[in-house]
């Protein structure tokens, strides 16, 4: 099920997150933060961008499986959980260079990467409260 949530993720950041200046770099080299890149800018040689920010959301659902279904899944599922990181990112972006996102490390049991950015779905179960949470988490540095 995660699975299916990163494929529809990954068709859905491009409408999303329209960087009018900002070039989008990926590492898919797992990393945690903070971290560090050099960024290659031409003649004036190399700059470190800080991968220093997370972004993370939380959905809680009681029976997610009645949301799984194709009319529904982009709305109470997908766009619920991009929204608020888009909305972080494209903020933080404002009137920067580069936009440096990296795969983040240490998997837990249910997860799955959206390729090609750096973010995590998480799917885990709540025994306290008898939910399914399903996790969003970007890892991403601006320059």
């Amino acid at each position: 099920m995660v699975n299916l949530f990163a494929q529809l993720a990954k068709r859905r950041l491009p409408e999303l997150l329209k960087l009018k200046s900002a070039e989008h770099i990926y590492d898919p080299v797992a990393g945690k933060q903070p971290g560090k890149f050099i960024v290659y800018t031409g003649n004036d040689g190399g700059k470190e961008v800080v991968i220093d920010k997370v972004k993370k959301t939380v959905q809680p659902y009681v029976a997610i499986e009645r949301f799984v279904a194709e009319e529904r899944i982009q709305s109470y599922i997908i766009d619920p959980g991009l929204l608020p990181i888009v909305k972080a990112i494209l903020t933080d972006a404002r009137g920067c260079r580069f936009l440096y996102t990296r795969k983040l490390s240490g998997a837990p049991d249910i997860f799955a990467d959206v390729d090609g950015f750096g973010l995590r779905i998480t799917l885990s179960e709540n025994p306290r409260t008898q939910e399914t949470e399903l996790t969003w988490e970007c890892l991403y540095g601006v320059l």
